[in-house]
């Protein structure tokens, strides 16, 4: 009896074959980048405006302005995922008007620089905040400034100011 019973063990492990399974790894390496929704700025990120030689003679009272420079903002090539834009202003502010002047960093003085919205209907002093469309990938944002000053007497110098507009896309 043991004799079919080893010949049925080696008859079944003569059928195992002799090759061994071998196994293999591969390794899948993803790469790529996460682009923030954003748009292009025409120009480039520094807006230069030249507010030209204003007589001083134009700010001898109180709560006087100089001719408004009208400027713009222009957007292209925005995510089409872009809806609207914020643009939010900071800078230093000149502590007689908040809401739409700048503290002029110059040599003039009683004299300050005034930001708004294009048609002067939305003051955009520190920390003001400006909302625009975005159509067919593209806003363009109108705005406006000047020499303003809130208390007369100005006295003759030089004007400058810096204003950041930070963009946020929604």
């Amino acid at each position: 009896m043991k004799k079919p019973l080893i010949s049925l063990l080696l008859i079944h492990i003569s059928l195992i074959p002799l090759t061994s399974k071998a196994e293999t790894n591969i390794t899948l390496d993803f790469s790529g980048n996460i682009k923030a929704a954003s748009c292009n700025i025409t120009g480039g990120n520094n807006i230069n405006i030249d507010l030209e030689r204003i007589p001083v003679d134009l700010f001898n009272t109180p709560q006087s302005g100089s001719e408004w420079h009208d400027f713009n903002i222009n957007l292209t090539n925005c995510s089409s995922s872009i809806n609207q834009v914020k643009l939010t202003f900071s800078g230093a502010a000149d502590t007689g008007d908040l809401d739409s002047l700048y503290k002029n960093q110059g040599t003039a003085t009683n004299i300050a620089v005034q930001l708004q919205n294009g048609d002067g209907s939305i003051p955009l002093g520190n920390q003001k905040i400006l909302t625009a469309s975005v159509t067919n990938q593209e806003a363009t944002i109108p705005l406006r400034t000047r020499a303003f000053s809130v208390s007369g007497n100005a006295i003759p110098g030089s004007i400058s100011a810096n204003i950041t507009a930070t963009i946020t896309y929604l």
